[in-house]
């Protein structure tokens, strides 16, 4: 049952992504990917002294793992703050295979843009790209998406649905009758 929360919380939080119609997460995004396959979520539970699952109790453990760009994107970037080391934003250019902003659009192109670099050199580099990336967004920050909160809150809202005390001390009752009614009919 921890698993299904952690995984309808993973949903969540790129349905949260997705909602947002200016950015929305790529469809090969790996934030995506990773997001809504298994391995995003891990559960452990706790073992009595014979090595049978105890169930869910304070030892149980929901975990999700995300890449670390998820919380960038949650918590946005101060303008001026720490620039962005050029080495990640060179590895994020050649991932995407970026070259520079369409003027029109406002995006990333994929096309070779002509431009003339200081040095009379026909294209710009990816280095001279990912630092003009780091200036920009030092220079304007980045607007924080909350994403982590909202899912939370619903794993939190499913976990007190699912996991109800009275629920569970209902059903435990009504299996308990099952098994007294059946042992009673099977000793006629």
């Amino acid at each position: 049952m921890l698993e299904a929360i952690g995984l309808a919380m993973a949903y969540e939080i790129v349905r949260i992504l997705d909602a947002n119609g200016r950015e929305p997460l790529r469809a090969n995004s790996t934030l995506k990917k990773q997001l809504l396959s298994g391995e995003a979520v891990k559960v452990t539970q706790g073992r009595s002294a014979r090595g049978r699952f105890e169930g869910y109790t304070a030892n149980a453990a929901l975990t999700l793992y995300a890449l670390d760009y998820l919380q960038w994107i949650d918590s946005g970037r101060k303008k001026q703050a720490k620039r962005i080391p050029i080495f990640a934003l060179v590895k994020f250019i050649k991932d995407r295979g970026l070259k520079l902003r369409d003027k029109q659009t406002g995006r990333f192109s994929r096309q070779r843009v002509r431009l003339k670099g200081r040095d009379g050199s026909p294209a710009v580099s990816v280095n001279r790209l990912a630092f003009m990336i780091q200036n920009a967004i030092w220079r304007n920050g980045i607007k924080a998406r909350p994403v982590i909160a909202p899912a939370f809150e619903f794993g939190q809202h499913l976990v007190d649905l699912y996991l109800d005390e009275q629920l569970l001390d209902g059903i435990a009752y009504d299996i308990e009758q099952q098994i007294n009614l059946s042992y009673i009919s099977t000793k006629k």
